[in-house]
């Protein structure tokens, strides 16, 4: 009997070594939980770095295009295929001929392993910079439209909107005369015309082109275009030699994710969104001014709060900064309260000015 009773007791024993109690499961939980509110930083912060490291890697590619393009051509793409007649710089034909209203995106497809893409959508539109042709989207040209909706992933940045924008579809923007003043202005599709869509525009300078009456500075017997001048603008043929400010010093391709908030008016349609608005489709012009600066928190007004905005270079990663391609082929971010004069003198070709790099 003593030895039976044992026996029982010991496989009790084992029996209530094998589980946990109700207080220990509860202390397993919240250190488990501990852990992972300790560690949740920084597997977020991991995979940020890995969002921003593919898209500084995408824009090196876009940036190697180019370049690609100018060492087969000797010149970089041009900007956009449409008219110098800068009061309506948007028209779709003027004096000179019908405007074809597509951009350099279109230019780099087969240096982006999109020849499929380039092909497609050059069958029934003429793409010669100095080739006149109706705009890609007429209704003449369907393929060409067609090939305008394709999606390219080396045009998209992980950190970016994904999905569709609300209410608008951007192919232009640009630099505008009126009144005697300089404005910014896009040009937009309705979202149901599926555009395909691109977080990455290139520079056309501070305005863009603004033709040859416009002085800088008032008197001095020099254009905004002799000063002002981006890499990309309408029909432009860049040589790396007129890059005279250093292709090192000089901005070729930048993050624009379109527009994107909290509470954000609309350019197009009357009241406010929240979350992504409005996109760049790369089938259009492709550029953008950087008449506006980097500073997007300076639009945060009446309860609004932008995280991006079309007229803004942007970006939505973590840490304040904007990712650029230059000309000589590097990709360098920005922090976005960089001076306005100092970043837009990055954008200039051949604007003479002394940047120092150290502020950047």
């Amino acid at each position: 009997m003593p030895i039976a009773s044992s026996s029982a007791k010991i496989a009790h024993l084992q029996r209530r070594a094998a589980g946990f109690t109700l207080v220990e499961l509860l202390v397993v939980i919240a250190i488990i939980g501990v852990l992972v509110a300790l560690l949740l930083p920084a597997v977020q912060a991991a995979r940020e770095s890995a969002r921003r490291s593919s898209c500084s890697s995408n824009l090196r590619q876009i940036g190697l295009a180019a370049l690609n393009y100018e060492s087969a051509n000797k010149v970089l793409p041009p900007g956009y295929l449409a008219g110098k007649n800068f009061n309506k710089p948007e028209a779709a034909s003027d004096s000179t001929g019908n405007h074809q209203l597509t951009g350099v995106f279109v230019y780099l497809l087969p240096y982006l392993e999109a020849a499929n893409v380039h092909k497609m959508f050059g069958e029934q539109i003429k793409l010669g910079v100095d080739s006149r042709d109706l705009p890609y989207s007429d209704a003449s040209k369907p393929t060409t439209w067609a090939a305008a909706q394709a999606r390219l992933s080396t045009l998209l940045c992980p950190s970016g909107p994904e999905g569709a924008p609300q209410t608008a579809m951007l192919d232009k923007s640009y630099g505008k005369l009126s009144d005697g003043f300089l404005i910014l202005q896009s040009d937009a599709w309705p979202v149901s015309t599926q555009l395909g869509i691109t977080h990455y525009l290139g520079v056309s300078g501070v305005w863009g082109s603004t033709g040859p009456n416009l002085m800088y500075p008032a008197g001095s017997g020099r254009t905004t275009d002799d000063v002002l001048i981006g890499p990309f603008t309408v029909r432009s043929k860049t040589r790396l030699g007129q890059v005279s400010d250093g292709t090192s010093r000089t901005m070729m391709f930048g993050e624009a994710p379109g527009s994107s908030g909290v509470n954000i008016p609309d350019d197009f349609t009357a009241g406010t969104f929240t979350g992504f608005t409005q996109a760049n489709a790369w089938a259009g012009w492709g550029t953008l001014p950087t008449a506006m600066g980097l500073t997007v928190s300076r639009e945060n007004k009446n309860g609004a709060t932008f995280d991006s905005k079309w007229s803004y270079y942007g970006a939505l990663h973590s840490g304040d900064v904007v990712q650029f391609a230059f000309v000589d082929g590097s990709v360098r971010p920005l922090n976005k309260n960089v001076d306005d004069s100092l970043f837009q003198s990055l954008s200039t070709i051949r604007g003479e000015e002394a940047v120092d790099e150290s502020t950047l």
